[in-house]
């Protein structure tokens, strides 16, 4: 992942910080002073322009089929800025794997889903270890796993073998749900941190209030990664997979409840009621309780979750 500058303890940090937090105009400052204050660093300087500047256009504009057109002309500038870090300054400095990753990000955005899924072959998100990130990266690997699935959901077959169907079904699946998982806990780290570090552009929801109690912070995932954690019981449903299905929502929302997550909790309590009412009779249905199984699992990849009494 992205190497920290070392041209200042300062700049590092505020940089550091303006990445976490998704201030992009605060970022884009920072890379100006960094260009400014050091020599050999411009490839670094590079990648928080692209960065900014593709996070930024999406902001705006989000990757959905309708803004594929003004992706491909208004992405232009953030492409060239991320294509010079693959290179092997770019290696040297740390930043050509998330060069890759982004700039998938950028293709998918760009409707280029071949183009994508290779360059997050020559990012290796598949070899990735699960270990600690910082918020930044967690949601930069989620939405890398999200847009795989995706795109693979959107290139035609090129085999109508049954076993190839199934196993390319497995990688969009295994792909989603890895998503999902990393997208829950990107959530849930961000507002655990958000005392000292900040988080994503906050959404303070409601009307100005005149109430002494702070107004409610959410921290936006995007469409990317909510499309990936809605999208993949709907995939196990189209595949006549209803228990995977079921077990797919039960663990979204088994997952710590965050403030920002209870709209999309919502949408998923609802949908899971209407596949219990529509496809599971009362002789097939599964009774679900919270288990305790000891210590709660602290994969740092996948969400905290409630557990039962003891």
């Amino acid at each position: 992942m992205a190497s920290k500058p070392k041209a200042s303890t300062r700049l590092e940090y505020e940089i550091s910080r303006s990445r976490d937090e998704s201030n992009w105009k605060k970022v884009a400052e920072l890379a100006d002073q960094l260009n400014q204050r050091s020599t050999g660093f411009d490839v670094l300087v590079n990648f928080l322009l692209g960065e900014c500047k593709l996070e930024h256009f999406l902001e705006e504009n989000p990757p959905i089929e309708a803004n594929v057109a003004k992706a491909k002309t208004g992405l232009a500038e953030p492409k060239r800025f991320l294509q010079t870090c693959i290179s092997e300054q770019g290696a040297k400095l740390n930043v050509m794997r998330d060069a890759h990753l982004l700039l998938a990000k950028l293709l998918y955005a760009q409707g280029s889903h071949e183009e994508a899924l290779n360059h997050l072959g020559k990012g290796g998100l598949d070899s990735l270890t699960e270990k600690q990130l910082s918020n930044r990266i967690m949601k930069v690997v989620a939405e890398s796993f999200a847009i795989k699935g995706l795109c693979l959901e959107k290139i035609p077959p090129s085999s109508t073998s049954k076993f190839k169907t199934a196993e390319r079904e497995e990688q969009i699946l295994s792909a989603l749900v890895r998503a999902g998982d990393l997208a829950l806990r990107y959530l849930q780290e961000v507002e655990r941190t958000q005392g000292n570090t900040g988080g994503t552009v906050p959404q303070l929801s409601g009307a100005p209030s005149s109430s002494p109690l702070p107004p409610t912070t959410e921290y936006r995932i995007g469409p990317i990664l909510e499309t990936a954690l809605q999208r993949a019981p709907i995939l196990y449903i189209k595949n006549g997979k209803l228990s995977n299905a079921i077990e797919q929502y039960r663990k979204a929302l088994t997952a710590v409840e965050t403030s920002s997550t209870q709209s999309l909790r919502q949408t998923m309590s609802r949908q899971l009621a209407e596949v219990l009412l529509r496809g599971v009779s009362e002789k097939n249905y599964a009774d679900f309780g919270l288990k305790r199984e000891g210590k709660n699992p602290e994969s740092p990849w996948k969400p905290r979750k409630y557990v039962g009494p003891k």
